[in-house]
This record gives structure tokens, C-alpha cells and sequence, in this order.
């Protein structure tokens, strides 16, 4: 092991020692600072290539897309051209601080400019065209859509430029990119086309990455909890006045709507271009269920005072019948009679029920989610219409 580290360091020792004479020779005369800009039009033409490694995260909360990208420059240098026969070297490798190099950054990096290595290596060749290549993790902004959550699709883009006060003195000629993403996020499935883009200030090219979430397991987690508070709520007014149950049940309910809603809000973050549907149905759902519980309280509190006065009513009503029993000494009204006339005194006495108010309140729930319901998939309908007319 030690001999072949030995072999290796002997090696690019020797390689150094052959390239001595050659950098020497064009390095002897060389300003660094002089741009090396194009006889013809006066630019410095350069060509990009952008190679995705890895999609390492989508962080929908921050809108930040993390990558590990390999940013490929090429560009040429006529001051550093040599004659390959003389020297016997077609290629030479140098430290980037050596020489002049173009600003090139990711325009759109959460982190801000990057600030190139000086003692990266570049590789230059006989006609003086010189190669970099960067590997490094960048974070990019994403243009964040969570209306259509949790089948939600959000956009990336990652792009290459000058500064704006280098464009007119550099151009990007040409732009070539490779994917060989090997991205482990399970819940996104990434598209990638490129973008091409000329500005007044700015010129770029770069990448355009759509991210759509997977329909998995994951997913249908998200479906199933709003769909069982729903029914939940409907199970509040579905449960009789008189089980004891009623008000506990729905405030339980209230606050899992609140519980759920600050989760997901914490989930989705603040930088959606659209409000998302899912989370104006939750916060919907939480003041149904919020009206819901108060409506029960009303309904018991309706209830336990037409049962206070139907206890109370009774023993008039019994005093009556002994009267008449004493009187005749003969029941005139059978037991069967009696309660008939009960039942309809107390009908007429509370026309509003407990039971009726439990329909009244479920009615209006069913109605009003329903109407929501319609309202959100004709919206989002009408954005998939003018997506395909675009």
C-alpha cells in the first residue's frame, strides 16, 4: 500500500515538474485581470452544462429545492494557447486563482452568491479553451402551489447567470444538461425541461424542475382525517339529547378540527401562491364544528327543560284522573287514553324539539360543507381548463 502512494506521489510530482516549463512560458506575460473577450463582438463567450446529481429535498413550508448539481463552465482564453508539438502537452491543469475566470452564480440560491475556490483545479488546453467544474450542494427558490394539496405540484428553477453589470461583456453561448438523479424522497416524482431566459439585466439558462407528489400511502393519510371529522360532526347531531354524551362529544371534536388545522398550517407554511383548499376546508370544518358545540349546548339545554316541565305537568294531570276515577268510581279513561293526551299536550306545549333541532342543525351542516365541496372542484377545474388552453 505505502509503495503504490509512493507511486502516485511520484507520479504527479513528475507530471508538475514536466508542466514547469510550459506554464511558465504562457503564465510569463499573462494579466489575469484582462478579460479575454472575443476580437470580433468583444465578448467573452461561455458555455454552461448543469448536471443533477440529486434531488436531496422539497421543502414546501421554506419553498427551497436542496440539489446536488455539477455546474460545468467552458470558456477560452486565447492568451493561454501554446503549440501541443513543441511542448508535447495537449492539457494542463492549474489552480482557478491563476488566471481570469467569468462570474458565474446561481442567480436564483437561497444562500446568495457562492464564492469560487481559488485553489480549485481547471484544466486548460493547446487552443486555450479551459474547463471548471463545480460539485456542490445548492438551494434554490421554488415557486410554492399547495391549492390542490395533498396531490399538489410545485415548480423549481435553477438557473445560471451573470452578474448584471458583467452581461454585456459575457455571453452564455450554449447550454447542455445531464440528469442522472438518484433522488431517495419517496412522497416526489421530479420533471426536468430547460429554460432559456434573456433579460435586460440578466442573461441565464438553467433547469426547470417539476416536483408532483406521489400518490402512496402517505397520501391517503392526509385524505382520511378531515373525511372522518366530518362525519364525526354529523355523529354529534346523529346522538340523542338525553344520552349525556352529547356536549362532550362535541367539543372532543372542536378541538381535534383545532389541533389538526394548526398542524397542517405548520405543515403547508406561508408561501403558496394559492390558498390551499385542504386547509380552507379544515378551517371550515373547525367552525362547524365549533357552531356545532354550540348548538348542543342549546339542544340539551332545550331538552332537559321541556323534560323539567314535563315531570312537572304530571301530577296535575294525575289528580285529574283520580277526580274522575272518584267521582264515577269507574276509570271513564283508560291508561292507553291518558297517555295519548300526554303526548299530545306536550307536542303542542314545545313545538321545537330536541330531535327536531338535532335535524335542523344537521341539515344545515350537510348543506353548507356540500356547497363548499362544489364551489373548491369547479375552482380547481377552472385552473386545470386555462392550464391546458396556456
Amino acid at each position: 500500500m505505502k509503495l503504490i502512494i509512493d507511486l502516485i506521489f511520484i507520479s504527479f510530482a513528475s507530471a508538475s515538474s514536466q508542466n514547469k516549463p510550459l506554464e511558465k512560458e504562457i503564465f510569463s506575460n499573462y494579466d489575469k485581470t484582462k478579460k479575454p473577450a472575443n476580437k470580433e463582438d468583444g465578448l467573452v463567450h461561455v458555455n454552461v452544462s448543469l448536471s443533477v446529481e440529486n434531488i436531496i429535498e422539497l421543502d414546501i413550508k421554506q419553498g427551497v429545492l436542496a440539489s446536488n448539481l455539477i455546474l460545468g463552465i467552458k470558456w477560452r482564453d486565447t492568451n493561454l494557447k501554446w503549440d501541443e508539438s513543441t511542448y508535447g502537452k495537449s492539457l494542463i491543469n492549474v489552480e482557478l486563482g491563476n488566471i481570469w475566470y467569468p462570474n458565474i452564480q446561481i442567480c436564483n440560491s437561497v444562500l446568495g452568491r457562492f464564492r469560487m475556490d481559488p485553489t480549485m483545479a481547471v484544466t486548460i488546453n493547446s487552443a486555450g479553451y479551459i474547463h471548471l467544474y463545480i460539485n456542490e450542494i445548492f438551494k434554490s427558490y421554488c415557486r410554492i402551489n399547495v391549492e390542490k394539496y395533498p396531490f399538489d405540484e410545485h415548480e423549481c428553477d435553477i438557473l445560471v447567470c451573470f452578474a448584471h453589470v458583467m452581461h454585456m461583456e459575457e455571453t452564455i453561448n450554449g447550454f447542455e444538461y445531464t440528469i442522472e438523479c438518484k433522488s431517495k424522497l419517496k412522497q416526489w416524482n421530479f420533471k426536468f425541461e430547460e429554460i432559456d431566459i434573456g433579460r435586460t439585466n440578466t442573461t441565464a439558462v438553467g433547469l426547470k424542475v417539476h416536483g408532483k407528489r406521489r400518490l402512496n400511502s402517505a397520501t391517503v393519510t392526509k385524505i382520511i382525517p378531515p373525511i372522518m371529522l366530518t362525519f364525526l360532526i354529523f355523529s354529534v347531531h346523529l346522538l340523542p339529547a338525553d344520552s349525556g354524551e352529547k356536549i362532550s362529544l362535541a367539543i372532543t371534536v372542536f378541538l381535534t378540527n383545532i389541533v389538526f388545522l394548526s398542524e397542517t398550517e405548520k405543515i403547508l407554511g406561508y408561501n403558496s401562491e394559492e390558498p390551499s383548499a385542504y386547509l380552507i376546508y379544515l378551517l371550515i370544518l373547525t367552525f362547524v364544528s365549533g357552531c356545532s358545540t354550540v348548538g348542543s349546548v342549546i339542544i340539551c339545554k332545550v331538552h332537559a327543560h321541556q323534560t323539567g316541565s314535563n315531570n312537572n305537568s304530571t301530577p296535575e294531570f294525575a289528580k285529574e284522573t283520580n277526580r274522575s276515577r272518584n267521582s264515577v268510581g269507574v276509570s271513564e279513561i283508560s291508561d292507553e287514553h291518558n297517555m295519548k293526551i300526554k303526548a299530545k299536550t306536550a307536542y303542542k306545549k314545545h313545538f321545537l324539539t330536541s330531535q327536531k333541532l338535532d335535524k335542523i342543525f344537521l341539515s344545515i351542516i350537510v348543506i353548507f360543507l356540500i356547497f363548499f365541496i362544489i364551489i373548491a372542484l369547479s375552482a380547481i377545474n377552472t385552473d386545470k381548463d386555462e392550464e391546458s388552453s396556456q
